[in-house]
């Protein structure tokens, strides 16, 4: 018995759908961007950048008033208790991205223990907080230029020791967050009487801490603006608008 001309034909188009879906399935999907992880490690002048409000995955190991060599020596009980400790963070995961806050200390102690941790996590951009000085030695410490036996907050201590590290992880990006130049141009602005305050010390809370809104949205934006995030006065709604724009106009005075 013969077949029907146009009954054979219509299963053409079924099978063309079939054939259609298949090739929609078969097709490589589109993958949503992968959440970026950070890690960071400080003192409070870190706990001043609000780390729980970056973007992505994001922990931290925060201790106070304490130079880089204490927090690696003594990683069992840092001030700020919700921190994850360095030792099982840094082993556990590899992070996108690395912060590291140098405080005072000996240079060459500075330079040993950040290479620690840089070769703890290989594939990590690494970004050093530069912090700043309590607000009446700033002045003092901005203009040092001898060679940096005592780290200090002095660009040319900080020149000098990115300067090392770029040598010793010549393969390793590096950034800065620029939080002493950030204050540095307040203060030129100030004395220009350009800016939004009479004193620098108007962005302090007590004698190195910054004020929850104005000098912590500035050095929180100069977090994002070094981990690659787009800026954000989330959590800063307090802010005067004024005072967000010209903070916002210091912040892209870097580079």
């Amino acid at each position: 018995m013969s077949h029907h001309p146009l009954r054979k034909n219509r299963r053409w188009p079924n099978l063309s759908w079939l054939l259609l879906l298949l090739g929609l399935t078969a097709a490589p999907l589109v993958a949503a961007p992968g959440v970026r992880s950070c890690f960071l490690i400080g003192n409070s002048l870190t706990w001043d950048t609000v780390p729980e409000r970056l973007d992505g995955d994001v922990q931290w190991h925060v201790d106070c008033g304490v130079p880089l060599q204490f927090i690696h020596q003594n990683p069992g009980k840092p001030c700020v208790k919700n921190s994850t400790l360095w030792p099982q963070a840094l082993k556990d995961k590899q992070y996108d991205l690395l912060s590291i806050q140098p405080h005072y200390g000996d240079f060459a102690e500075n330079i040993a223990v950040i290479s620690k941790w840089i070769a703890l996590q290989p594939k990590a951009v690494i970004v050093i907080h530069t912090g700043w000085a309590k607000h009446e030695e700033r002045v003092a410490e901005h203009a040092l230029t001898d060679p940096p036996k005592q780290l200090k907050h002095s660009p040319a201590h900080l020149r000098a020791l990115l300067t090392e590290l770029r040598q010793r992880h010549p393969t390793r990006e590096i950034r800065q967050t620029h939080a002493q130049e950030l204050l540095e141009q307040i203060a030129v602005d100030i004395a220009a009487k350009r800016a939004p305050f009479t004193s620098l010390q108007e962005l302090y809370r007590d004698e190195i801490h910054l004020k929850y809104e104005t000098g912590r949205y500035l050095m929180h934006n100069a977090m994002r603006r070094a981990l690659g995030q787009p800026p954000s006065a989330k959590g800063f709604e307090k802010l005067d608008a004024g005072l967000k724009r010209y903070l916002d106009e210091v912040l892209a005075t870097v580079k």
